[in-house]
């Protein structure tokens, strides 16, 4: 009785040892290599803030860029989900997605009820120093069409072309 006992114990010790190590081993995920906690959300191209337009809180509202002042309605919090990230608006409590589910470019960003869908995660892809948000239904990056540098241009998706105006920081 004693010898199965120890034998027990053996094996059960030597899988808390193993899965110890198969976790030690494991890479930490994208999301928190990214700390994006309630901030703004610079576009590299332009130097603006992304924001919800006019201080919306409405479903639908769109997404497009502002000089950067720090109101709630330009700070932004990734919280892992899915396959990539939920990302709130600090004014609405909604969240970032690609309207109508669409897959097309230039396709409208907009804020929403969070629904946890694909098309409101986002993966984010780190650069040197700055980041690429790409929709998980889409799989486009979100960016400032054109090169626009004006205020009120808007937030749409695109093929990832890795340009300055599908960087963030």
């Amino acid at each position: 009785m004693r010898f199965k006992t120890v034998k027990n114990l053996h094996r059960t010790l030597g899988a808390a040892g193993g899965a110890l190590l198969i976790s030690l081993a494991l890479p930490a995920s994208p999301a928190t290599a990214l700390d994006m906690s309630w901030g703004t959300v610079v576009n590299l191209n332009s130097n603006k803030c992304l924001e919800v337009g006019g201080w919306s809180t409405a479903d639908g509202a769109g997404v497009n860029q502002w000089d950067c002042h720090e109101g709630n309605n330009q700070k932004w919090l990734a919280v892992p989900y899915g396959g990539g990230n939920l990302i709130y608006n600090a004014n609405s409590n909604k969240c970032l997605e690609v309207r109508g589910w669409s897959t097309a470019n230039g396709a409208q960003i907009v804020q929403w009820e969070c629904h946890g869908g694909a098309n409101q995660q986002w993966r984010i892809h780190n650069g040197n120093y700055h980041f690429a948000l790409i929709n998980v239904n889409s799989g486009k990056c979100l960016e400032i069409g054109g090169w626009r540098d004006d205020n009120g241009a808007p937030a749409t998706q695109w093929d990832c072309h890795w340009g300055e105006n599908q960087f963030w920081s």
